[in-house]
């Protein structure tokens, strides 16, 4: 008996240190609110939104010690609209990742890398942090870019301040760069993504490059909003209670053309045709007024060839912290466009609106050509 019983004490011991060396983790972020905006297709729409300062999303984060600094790790997350309850994708779609890290030889994880696409951390360069008006607006939504069956691995910090990422997708295909087929032999979906990023950080400021590569269902760049090379540099400095950030942005894709953007050629304005490349600057501050407040304004610009013209995006926005987890937020948007250019506050598609006046209905929420946009929102975000 009293040999079962120490069996019992070391089983129950070793289950202890088990448990204590690893750990799991349940975080997520709920962010509703209401929004106004004017120059749409048929008119203004007031309406309640899931996610404007940012997306809404609940997952797992786990790590288990290895021994010899080394540690297992993943990373499950999904999005939801709050204001509905559904699920927005799949189930997590925005993560789910299993890896290792090393703080002497830096971090590799593989799987459904989702949201994680390097492109998002432009985020880092933009004065609103990628709120619905902010720096993916210009660029038709470019840099929330997602990719799936993947592998990233970023070094440890280097030199003082420097990081490096690289990652690499498969289409899980026989053709390298295109998307699987269907059941009538067309190609679906995204093709093959790879990306690179470099980050150096300072005490006043940081400063970061990232270029990716997001390939059509063909394989092709045929999409400067969604299927193109995009190169983007830009980095924030502090002066005292105001970060200021600056960046610009060039996107190309030389197989782009009308047919491959969705549209035809008699939508299309006089001596328009669907751009190959994209060039995208803009600058903006944030001031902390105080422990709880802060104030975001920004100008984006973004002129595309081929005759589409060029737009503006100004930007002021506000938070309150009411805590820790929960703060307060609104932001104001005007985009201007010019002549051939019909840019939307919300990220929408490339090509014309096609409103119906005598049913109401429109491909897209872009306005009119050289029409501009006006928009407003407010909500409550909370992290848990």
């Amino acid at each position: 008996m009293k040999k079962k019983l120490i069996a019992l004490s070391v089983m129950a011991a070793a289950t202890t240190m088990a448990h204590a060396q690893s750990s799991v983790t349940l975080y997520g972020r709920i962010d509703n609110g209401v929004q106004y905006e004017t120059g749409l297709p048929g008119g203004s729409r007031f309406s309640a939104q899931s996610g404007d300062w940012g997306c809404s999303w609940f997952g797992l984060l786990g790590s288990e010690d290895l021994g010899n600094g080394t540690k297992a790790v993943f990373q499950l997350e999904g999005q939801l609209n709050t204001m509905t309850g559904a699920s927005a994708g799949n189930l997590f779609g925005r993560h789910a990742t299993v890896g290792f890290t090393n703080d002497r030889f830096g971090l590799f994880k593989i799987g459904n890398l989702g949201a994680g696409e390097l492109a998002q951390d432009s985020w880092g360069t933009d004065p609103q942090l990628m709120q619905r008006y902010a720096i993916s607006t210009l660029v038709r939504g470019r840099n929330w870019t997602s990719t799936s069956n993947g592998a990233e691995y970023n070094t440890p910090v280097l030199f003082g301040g420097l990081v490096f990422k690289g990652q690499y997708s498969l289409t899980n295909n026989t053709s390298w760069n295109s998307a699987p087929v269907n059941a009538q032999g067309v190609p679906t979906g995204q093709g093959r993504t790879n990306a690179v990023e470099g980050i150096y950080t300072w005490g006043s400021g940081d400063f970061r490059v990232i270029y990716d590569e997001v390939r059509g269902a063909n394989g092709s760049f045929n999409n400067v909003y969604s299927a193109s090379r995009s190169i983007l540099a830009g980095g924030t400095y502090v002066i005292g209670p105001v970060k200021l950030y600056a960046g610009y942005q060039h996107l190309s894709a030389p197989s782009a053309t009308n047919a491959s953007m969705g549209v035809t050629n008699a939508s299309q304005p006089a001596g328009v045709s669907a751009p190959t490349t994209v060039d995208h600057e803009w600058f903006g501050a944030a001031w902390q007024v105080n422990d709880a407040s802060a104030i975001t304004a920004a100008v984006f610009h973004a002129n595309a060839n081929h005759g589409n013209g060029n737009a503006t995006l100004y930007t002021l926005g506000t938070t309150y912290n009411l805590s820790k987890r929960t703060f307060l937020y609104a932001e104001a948007g005007y985009v201007h466009n010019s002549s051939t250019s019909n840019i939307n506050l919300g990220n929408g598609p490339y090509g014309n609106n096609n409103f119906n006046a005598a049913t109401g209905a429109s491909s897209n929420d872009n306005p009119n050509y050289g029409h501009s946009q006006t928009g407003v929102f407010t909500g409550i975000m909370h992290m848990f």
